[in-house]
């Protein structure tokens, strides 16, 4: 794609240009936001304003065009989130980030060509959202190819490839005026011991400081700074503030480099835990006889009941469910007016149930997560239904997952958070038990292309986070740099009619779909990892000393506990070369198989996730006064259990509430049987097997029931 370089003058803009040409984009021009005249630095949230005295020499050394734009916004909305939630999401008037997508305006009237934006952002959320948030309103793509990466690594990737820049600020503990002018590759043992002493950010990402880059591989020319002036701001014996100010530089020549000999590394595709499962997949297959096996899908459609809606809510949460166009109206004529017409009833169905004191209108668009159920998900159903889907959201919109199911038209599934219910005797004596803790809705959207995991290829966020629960979009196996599903290894002794096992991308694709899960639930808002300065490739982009024990469930080092796991696929006889090896990374978690007709682009396997945090808050039963109740309750972090018991009553069909099916079962171990007899047949049984995942004494639990007739 043709791209605009969002440039800032700083080392991370500039190498993430030398990422952008390895993945085959093509540089055409360069934007830069700057302060009014005067001024060398404003309090701004988003750019990167000191340098801007020399900027034009950077594009100037690329050899492209420069579109430049003062800033006149304020960072009006400062939270992790930038624009509306409702319908169309657009951007916040006043704003600093409004500047930018006046700047890209103005840089697609003279390039209407170009279809990508070039951001270097690695860790800043609140950078990565808000031109995320811009491009999408200008249908461009953001290429944020250091996303989630391993600050340490990349800092020494990037002295390795040739990229010199020196700092132009400094504002960090250890860090002094002595350091600025310093280049990056004599300043690397230093930085990388303030962050091992202090957990400063090795990149700079936590403010310690800003560069200015000289040379790169991609310059025609590097940069030569004939002067200088140091500028103090603060100081401070601990962590002075200061910088440079370039007050002349000239352009040198030098000997060009040519693309073809650029070695720019990349994280491996894989890290060495889910290569390992890769691997298991791979000999798990090898054992069949042909991977054509895998390509009889065994689905038989057939006519549905039409039972129409179904509403529960538990709590502070409302489930809707089974929402389709009525068969006794006349059929819409294409399936974005069906989806349109699914989510018109949907919205009326949690206006109607919610509680009056709720925002009625945004609980769609705040929703925690849906399930879309198609026809199909061939090319042309799956863009008219994204189209009608987006439809009916903004900023940050719910996890999703998305399946074809055959010929049963377009359904929905909705679980929405409408805070907690009135008080009852019944809640106060829940509160005084352990609980989960609460918080604010907050979402992982990220629409970059990056090497961390893929964008999303429609209107959803990869994660939706409201406190203790974590919702995980469905993930199918691409690979993230280029959103490409994996081509099929080459066998060329394979006879063409009959693909052998080793050309089958069931492995590759299974090893991916863990591995973004994983990587999501790392990344998400309610992880708890700390700062985030390792990065979210887990140990791959640091070490490269893994196995398989390095991805077993452990809730708090990955995130938290998955306690329910979805996974869809097209094929039969996939499922026991999927499952067999899942709990290598699950461990023991409630999980159900589906095998449908289609999955987005082709994929063959989906998996869709459902995350606990593991911290609870515990209430004192004894306390009831207003000053105990002002304390802050104690909080305390568990691991899930599993278990299986009889069912006390057994003409129960329909599984009961959960509290009250935690409360009929004994228990034992993670999995078991339960034979239910029908009231009106009773020679006939039904077999019925359940897995649970619960943190008792608390009642929030999740299950899977399978029900299979005798």
């Amino acid at each position: 794609m043709k791209y605009v370089a969002l440039l800032s003058g700083g080392k991370d803009s500039c190498f993430n240009l030398l990422h952008c040409q390895r993945n085959h984009h093509q540089l055409v021009a360069a934007a830069t936001l700057s302060p009014r005249p005067g001024k060398d630095e404003i309090d701004s949230y988003m750019y990167q304003t000191i340098g801007q005295d020399a900027i034009a020499f950077v594009a100037q050394a690329l050899d492209v065009s420069l579109y430049r734009r003062v800033i006149q916004g304020n960072p009006v909305e400062q939270t992790a989130e930038y624009g509306l939630k409702s319908a169309g999401g657009g951007g916040i008037s006043g704003d600093e980030t409004e500047d930018l997508h006046a700047l890209l305006c103005n840089v697609l009237e003279h390039h209407p060509d170009i279809q990508a934006v070039s951001v270097g952002a690695i860790l800043s959320n609140y950078q990565r959202v808000r031109v995320e948030h811009v491009c999408r309103r200008l249908s461009l793509t953001p290429l944020a190819y250091l996303w989630q990466r391993n600050q340490t690594s990349l800092l020494s990737e990037m002295i390795s490839t040739g990229l010199n820049a020196i700092l132009i600020k400094i504002a960090g503990a250890g860090l002094t005026t002595l350091d600025l002018a310093r280049p990056l590759s004599s300043m690397r043992p230093k930085l990388v011991s303030l962050h091992q002493r202090f957990g400063t950010h090795p990149c700079g990402e936590g403010g310690e400081y800003e560069t200015f880059t000289i040379d790169s591989p991609l310059f025609k020319s590097c940069i030569d700074i004939k002067v200088t002036e140091v500028v103090v701001v603060d100081q401070s014996d601990v962590a002075p503030v200061a910088y440079l100010r370039i007050k002349h530089a000239l352009l040198a020549k030098k000997e060009a480099t040519p693309v073809a000999t650029l070695n720019i590394p990349v994280p491996p595709l894989l890290e060495c835990p889910f290569e390992t499962l890769r691997i298991h997949v791979h000999k798990s297959l090898y054992g069949a006889i042909s991977d054509s096996a895998s390509g009889i899908n065994y689905l038989h459609p057939h006519v549905l009941p039409e039972l129409g809606p179904s509403l529960r809510r538990i709590g502070p949460w409302i489930a809707v469910g089974n929402v389709r166009f009525p068969k006794s109206h006349p059929h819409p004529s294409s399936v974005g007016d069906e989806v349109a017409h699914c989510f018109g009833i949907l919205q009326n169905l949690l206006v109607k149930n919610s509680p009056a004191c709720s925002a009625r209108l945004e609980l769609l668009p705040t929703s925690a997560t849906i399930t879309l159920l198609l026809p199909d998900l061939d090319g042309p159903t799956f863009f008219s239904a994204n189209t009608a889907y987006a439809s009916f959201f903004g900023t940050s919109p719910p996890a999703r997952a998305c399946v074809g199911v055959g010929g049963v038209g377009v359904g929905l599934d909705c679980l929405a958070w409408v805070g907690e219910p009135n008080e009852t005797l019944d809640n106060k004596m829940v509160r005084r038990m352990m609980k989960g803790e609460t918080g604010t809705r907050k979402a992982l959207h990220v629409q970059s292309l990056s090497y961390w995991a893929p964008a999303n290829i429609g209107p959803y966020s990869q994660a939706i986070s409201i406190p203790p629960y974590t919702f995980i979009s469905g993930q199918i196996g691409l690979i993230p740099s280029s959103l490409t599903l994996p081509s099929p290894p080459v066998t060329p002794s394979a006879p063409s009619s009959s693909p052998s096992t080793t050309s089958s991308t069931l492995p590759l694709e299974t090893a991916l779909v863990l591995q973004h899960t994983a990587r999501i639930i790392r990344a998400a808002p309610n992880s708890r990892l700390g700062d985030g300065s390792e990065g979210g490739f887990g140990r791959s982009d640091s070490s490269p000393e893994s196995s398989m024990d390095d991805v077993s469930r452990d809730g708090i080092g990955e995130g938290g506990w998955i306690q329910l796991a979805m996974y869809y696929l097209v094929y039969v006889a996939d499922v026991d070369h999927v499952r067999k090896n899942m709990e290598l990374v699950d461990g023991l978690t409630p999980t159900l198989y589906a095998v449908l007709s289609s999955l987005p682009r082709g994929a063959r396997v989906e998996k869709q996730v459902l995350v606990h945090s593991g911290r609870f808050v515990i209430s004192d039963p004894e306390s009831s006064s207003e000053e105990d109740g002002e304390e802050e309750e104690p909080a305390v972090d568990k691991s899930p259990e599993f278990v299986q018991g009889n069912v006390l009553h057994f003409y129960i069909v329909k599984v009961p509430h959960p509290r009250v099916f935690w409360s009929t079962l004994s228990r034992n171990k993670n999995k078991g049987d339960i034979t239910v007899r029908r009231p009106e047949d009773p020679d006939a049984e039904i077999q019925v097997h359940y897995e649970i995942s619960g943190f008792p004494p608390s009642s929030e639990a999740c299950a899977v029931v399978f029900v299979r007739d005798s």
